[in-house]
């Protein structure tokens, strides 16, 4: 097998999908880890230029250097080690669990009275700075700059807030009616679904949202994939608060 490389943030959650794909697949592979945080490493020059977006994960297989959550992961699936392919309804379930807006889920709870996240409101700061120092970067950070105020404007919006943790509550409801008639999410056995539902009920549960799955189907499932030793290898992050994302 070639060398892999997977270039991640312990507590991104896309981050968090890949690793327990990649040790699903039984597959070896060295973490060389960012800190999209603090020192926003993914702006450095040498990162960028393995992921012009400057997000992560990054995954590098020899000189092939794949990007993009999904694209990692059916990379992944492609290579020898258990199948985790799962059913006809695997993809769909992926793209809809990715669709959740996970930063609304977040900061939803850190708003100042009139609206605002601190955190947020000082990221754009940064961006704009940043783009006085880096003119080299400039259509990245635009991008993230019209991102960043399209974010601002949607905390300020209490409905679209209350819509988009509607949205994640409607997928764990999807999930506990799948789960009644079946082990995994996407079949009869573990596939990409079950590593991208693990993170994303774990990032639920930080947020105080595991009275969604009590009594159902889901609880079950959730436990039995915290026992499967891929979690803790994965390093899923499911306690302490969400100031430690």
């Amino acid at each position: 097998m070639d060398d892999l490389v997977l270039y991640d943030h312990a507590g991104s959650i896309c981050s968090q999908m890949a690793r327990l794909a990649l040790v699903e697949k039984e597959l070896r592979f060295t973490r060389h880890q960012i800190d999209i945080m603090e020192t926003n490493q993914q702006f450095e020059p040498w990162y960028v230029a393995l992921n012009p977006k400057a997000v992560v994960p990054t995954l590098k297989i020899s000189e092939r250097v794949v990007t993009d959550t999904l694209c990692i992961v059916n990379t992944v699936q492609d290579m020898p080690g258990p199948d985790l392919s799962g059913d006809s309804t695997t993809q769909s379930w992926l793209k809809d669990i990715m669709a959740l807006h996970y930063g609304v889920l977040l900061y939803r709870n850190r708003l100042d009275p009139n609206g605002t996240a601190r955190q947020i409101v000082a990221r754009g700061h940064f961006l704009e700075d940043l783009l006085h120092r880096r003119p080299d970067l400039a259509a990245l950070i635009e991008t993230r700059l019209e991102g960043n105020r399209r974010f601002q404007a949607l905390l300020a919006d209490p409905e679209g807030i209350e819509r988009h943790v509607a949205s994640a509550r409607n997928l764990v409801d999807r999930l506990a009616g799948t789960l009644k008639t079946r082990s995994y999410v996407a079949g009869e056995t573990y596939s990409l679904a079950d590593c991208f539902a693990t993170a994303a009920l774990a990032r639920f549960k930080i947020h105080g949202f595991s009275g969604w799955w009590a009594d159902t189907s889901v609880a079950d499932y959730y436990a039995r994939m915290k026992q499967r030793p891929s979690f803790a290898e994965a390093q899923v992050i499911d306690s302490g608060t969400e100031r430690d994302l």
